[in-house]
């Protein structure tokens, strides 16, 4: 099997850019998920929205974040155990699914993923742990699998320039995390080596391609000067190689991927 990445969408997602300054919404963006194919087995990297949130009573009621700042729209063929059974693959065919973060467009699919590993960031389950903190952050802690605890990717790799370590997802070292914080403590983003090209999973460290360019943060951020400092570090290591971006919500990740289309970095503007 050779190394390489597929999109599967999980809906679309409406976002205001801006709560409280800016009323106005965004146009559906893609909630994307990707899979991973290597030879060691098959990497889910985030699991996407449910299309249980269509119903009403799914979010909860007392957490305004759900009703005012997002609207999202995901169809029942469009669930990640639907997206992978159209593959013909299974959630036990998967090595592990790792989370970029637990943001309810990120971690809604866990339901459906019953039996492999579900890994997240020590950072990131120590901010996400307690449920009604969760909710308040914008996670769904009541509709995760029950009993759900992940488990805990360690960063036991060396350094991969610009990030001073890395978290090992193959023993070839081929597919690697590493620490992209900003948007929400502990959030990660995935490196695949690939066979034709180097693919940058980022999750939510970035919107689309030409806000990274700017290094313009989105208007969901629980520290924007530790997110700015995630995408400088990304547009760094996008100048050492042939990178095609990836983000979770980017209208144009899915023909980048297709065309291998490299994203080339403008300087950082410090």
């Amino acid at each position: 099997m050779s190394i390489s990445v597929e999109i599967l969408e999980t809906g679309t997602i409406r976002i205001r850019p801006s709560i409280g300054r800016n009323r106005s919404w965004t146009e559906p963006l893609p909630i994307n998920t990707y899979l991973i194919n290597h030879p060691e087995g098959h990497i889910l990297f985030d699991s996407g929205e449910s299309p249980h949130t269509m119903k009403p009573g799914y979010f909860p009621l007392w957490m305004p974040f759900f009703h005012m700042a997002v609207n999202i729209h995901v169809r029942p063929h469009e669930g990640i155990g639907a997206r992978l059974k159209q593959r013909g693959l299974e959630p036990k065919d998967l090595k592990a699914v790792v989370l970029s973060h637990l943001h309810h467009d990120h971690g809604d699919g866990l339901p459906g993923l019953i039996g492999p590993p579900v890994y997240v960031s020590q950072e990131h389950w120590d901010a996400y742990k307690h449920p009604f903190e969760a909710t308040m952050e914008g996670a769904v802690p009541n509709q995760w699998p029950k009993g759900f605890v992940p488990t805990i990717l360690e960063p036991t790799g060396g350094p991969i320039r610009p990030w001073e370590r890395s978290y090992p997802l193959t023993s070839d070292g081929k597919v690697v995390a590493v620490d992209t914080p900003g948007h929400v403590p502990g959030h990660l983003s995935v490196i695949v080596f690939g066979d034709e090209a180097t693919y940058f999973l980022g999750g939510d460290a970035t919107y689309d391609q030409e806000l990274l360019d700017q290094e313009v943060t989105d208007g969901v951020n629980s520290n924007p000067l530790l997110a700015i400092e995630s995408v400088r570090k990304i547009k760094e290591f996008a100048r050492q190689k042939n990178v095609v971006l990836l983000p979770a919500h980017d209208p144009d990740a899915a023909r980048r991927l297709a065309e291998k289309d490299f994203y080339k970095p403008s300087p950082s503007r410090l």
